[in-house]
C-alpha cells in the first residue's frame, strides 16, 4: 500500500467514525479555557472595594407631591346646629292649690229665739287643701259654742248647746273658674233649763247630727244658706 492510500484509508476511517456518532446523537463536549484574572482586573476590584463608595440620592427619591384627584369628592365636615328650645306654654295654674280658708258659720237656735234671746249661734270651721293636683281635696273641722240665760221674776231660762263641725269636699274647676263642694256635718247637744224656783225646775236636751251640702264659687264673701243655718266662705289670702 503506498503513502497515498494510507492517507485516504484514515480519512474514510475518520468520516465513519464521525457519521456513527451523528447516528448515535452524540455530539462533542467543549471544554471551555480557564480564565485567568489579570493583574489589572484584580487591582481595580480591590482599589474599588478600598475606596468608600459616594452615594448620591437619585432624583427619584425626592418625595414628591400627589396630585389632587378632583375625581374622588373630599368629605367635609359640617357642624351640627344645637336644637333651639321649643317654647312650651306654662300651665295655667290654679287657686285651688295650697287653698286655705274659714267658713263663718251662723246656726238658729230655736229655743233661744222662741222666748227673745240672741237666736243665732255663731263659729267658724278653718280648711285648707290637703293633696296636690286636681280636684284638691279640702278638709276642716271646728266647734260652736251657745250660752244665753234669759232672767225673769218668775226665774231664769237658759240655753245651752255645743255643736262640733267637720267639712270635707274638693276645690275644683278651670283657672279663673274654680267652685268648692263642701259637705258640712255637725254633731251636737243641747240642753234647755227652765228654773222656777220651788215652784218648777224643768230640763229639756237634745242631741243629733245634721249633713249640709255647701257649693260656693271660690270668691271672698260668697254665702250658701238654708233653712235654720247660713255660711260664709272667707279665703286666706284675701
Amino acid at each position: 500500500m503506498t503513502r497515498h492510500n494510507h492517507r485516504l484509508l484514515h480519512v474514510l476511517l475518520a468520516l465513519c467514525i464521525a457519521l456513527a456518532l451523528a447516528a448515535c446523537g452524540g455530539s462533542p463536549t467543549l471544554v471551555p479555557a480557564t480564565a485567568t484574572p489579570s493583574a489589572t482586573a484584580t487591582a481595580v476590584s480591590t482599589r474599588a472595594a478600598d475606596t468608600p463608595t459616594e452615594v448620591h440620592e437619585s432624583a427619584s427619591s425626592t418625595p414628591t407631591s400627589k396630585p389632587l384627584d378632583l375625581a374622588t369628592p373630599t368629605s367635609t365636615a359640617t357642624p351640627t346646629a344645637a336644637p333651639l328650645p321649643v317654647a312650651t306654654t306654662p300651665a295655667p295654674t290654679t287657686r285651688c292649690e295650697g287653698l286655705a280658708g274659714q267658713l263663718e258659720i251662723q246656726l238658729l237656735v230655736g229655743p233661744a229665739d222662741a222666748v227673745g234671746l240672741e237666736p243665732v249661734a255663731v263659729g267658724s270651721v278653718p280648711f285648707a287643701v290637703t293633696t296636690s293636683g286636681t280636684p284638691c281635696l279640702v278638709e276642716g273641722q271646728g266647734p260652736i259654742t251657745y250660752d244665753a240665760t234669759l232672767t225673769q221674776q218668775w226665774g231664769t231660762y237658759a240655753v245651752t248647746m255645743d255643736v262640733y263641725m267637720v267639712v270635707q269636699g274638693e276645690c275644683s274647676g278651670q283657672a279663673g273658674a274654680e267652685r268648692l263642694a263642701l259637705v258640712l256635718e255637725t254633731t251636737g247637744d243641747q240642753l234647755v233649763v227652765v228654773d222656777a224656783g220651788s215652784a218648777f225646775r224643768g230640763e229639756y236636751p237634745w242631741s243629733g247630727t245634721r249633713s249640709l251640702d255647701l257649693a260656693f264659687p271660690l270668691e271672698e264673701g260668697a254665702t250658701a244658706q238654708g233653712e235654720g243655718w247660713s255660711v260664709v266662705l272667707h279665703l286666706a289670702s284675701e
